[in-house]
């Protein structure tokens, strides 16, 4: 009977000290995790800024989150300016709310899904940005914003963009299957001096046709099909203390199976759109 008993005895000690073990690897494990997490929400950011750094931006970063379950990083609260002209200087202080980066292990550059949400900047900003490379890239709530002499307010707001790329063999140049802009208005200003923003549509026009050569070369990218949609026109009268008119035109420009010289008919149909409007709304 004792025998017995000191057997079981024996099994109890032996279960507590699985029990104390299994506790204390718990705590280990718990200790550790806490320490990586930790540990990469310090470096991760850390990491970035000076990367950035090294490639000619001051950058913060508010905040730093990952999901070793959904394969993903999030940085918040970014805050950035270009230490020099050519890098960017042009765009002034920039913000973002935050940039989701998805690992994609099927890509070359292991890069999956990114989406950027509410980024702005001196040119303008974008509310959201999904983009999957090499397969199609969507925008919403972007606007583009008219230069300083001109009151610095929305010149083009628009609600969506969508680009679908074409598949192309590797090591091949972007190319797009299909690319809309769905703009809901456009806003032409007067500024104080009396001048129109599309005063400078000529020297505009001639550094379009620059970009666009008629020989393979270009400086934009080939679209097979493009899309602009524009809802209205306003006109807004800075030298007459803010007139202001808005002038619904509907109107849809299209242009197919041209995928190298696009950009110059796309843009003069798009000032024919204005010039109409503008007669509308004599000005």
């Amino acid at each position: 009977m004792s025998k017995k008993s000191g057997a079981e005895a024996g099994k109890s000690n032996w279960r507590r000290r699985v029990l104390k073990g299994c506790g204390w690897l718990i705590v280990l494990v718990s200790i550790g995790l806490v320490s990586l997490d930790f540990y990469l929400k310090k470096a991760v950011p850390d990491k970035l800024e000076q990367l950035m750094f090294d490639n000619g931006w001051r950058v913060e970063v508010g905040g730093f989150r990952y999901s070793i379950l959904n394969m993903d990083i999030e940085l918040h609260d970014i805050k950035g300016e270009a230490l020099e002209q050519k890098g960017g200087r042009h765009l002034g202080q920039i913000s973002l709310d935050e940039v989701r980066l998805a690992y994609d292990g099927s890509r070359e550059n292991k890069i999956g899904d990114i989406t950027i949400n509410g980024f702005n900047s001196k040119l303008g900003g974008i509310d959201q940005m999904d983009v999957s490379l090499g397969d199609f890239i969507r925008i919403k709530g972007w606007t583009i914003n008219n230069p300083p002499e001109f009151g610095g307010g929305p010149l083009v707001e628009v609600k969506e963009v969508s680009l679908e790329y074409s598949k192309m063999p590797k090591g091949a140049d972007r190319r797009f299957k299909e690319v809309l802009f769905d703009v809901s208005r456009i806003n032409i200003v007067k500024n104080q001096k009396g001048l129109w923003l599309t005063d400078g549509v000529p020297k505009f026009k001639t550094e379009l046709e620059k970009m666009q050569p008629k020989s393979s070369e270009s400086d934009l990218p080939e679209i097979d099909n493009i899309i602009v949609k524009i809802g209205s026109v306003s006109f807004l009268d800075l030298s007459q203390k803010g007139k202001n008119k808005v002038i619904k035109v509907n109107q849809s420009i299209e242009e197919r199976n041209n995928p190298k010289g696009y950009a110059v008919g796309v843009f003069l149909r798009i000032v024919g759109v204005i010039a109409g409007a503008k007669n509308a709304a004599n000005f």
